[in-house]
């Protein structure tokens, strides 16, 4: 994920597994569609950082190297999204994917993309346990 939007289009991809919290398989994602990349979206920007350039712990050793020229501690600063790389694709924003189960035949839905947690090679977690989709499958 990236900041200010969420998930983007190599990040969530047809044919990948979709769990829910509780492990239970939903089904394989059919379709993905973009939202508007410019509405805010749940769970995106770095969490946790306000505040983060009070606290340096690079100070607290055990070996401080920044002062013999290791540029780590500058490139890992909230400033600098912690020297992550951009993400290749489109950022999918406030979208939805279209889940279905047996081959993309049967429970055909359509979840907020809000609804994803994780997303891990080829496996989409969701944010609730089997028993919110319960009208799914």
């Amino acid at each position: 994920m990236t900041s200010g939007q969420g998930f983007r289009t190599s990040d969530i991809r047809r044919k990948m597994d979709v769990y829910t919290l509780d492990g239970v398989h939903l089904g394989t994602v059919t379709r993905v569609f973009p939202g508007d990349i410019s509405a805010p979206v749940a769970g995106s920007g770095l969490a946790g950082t306000a505040g983060a350039r009070e606290f340096d712990g690079e100070a607290i050793g055990p070996a401080p190297t920044r002062s013999v020229g290791n540029p780590g501690p500058g490139t890992q600063s909230p400033e600098n999204a912690y020297g992550t790389r951009a993400h290749s694709g489109d950022g999918l924003g406030n979208g939805e994917i279209e889940i279905a189960t047996i081959a993309g035949l049967f429970g055909r839905r359509r979840l907020p993309l809000s609804e994803v947690q994780t997303v891990a090679l080829e496996r989409v977690v969701l944010r609730q346990p089997a028993s919110a989709y319960e009208d799914i499958g």
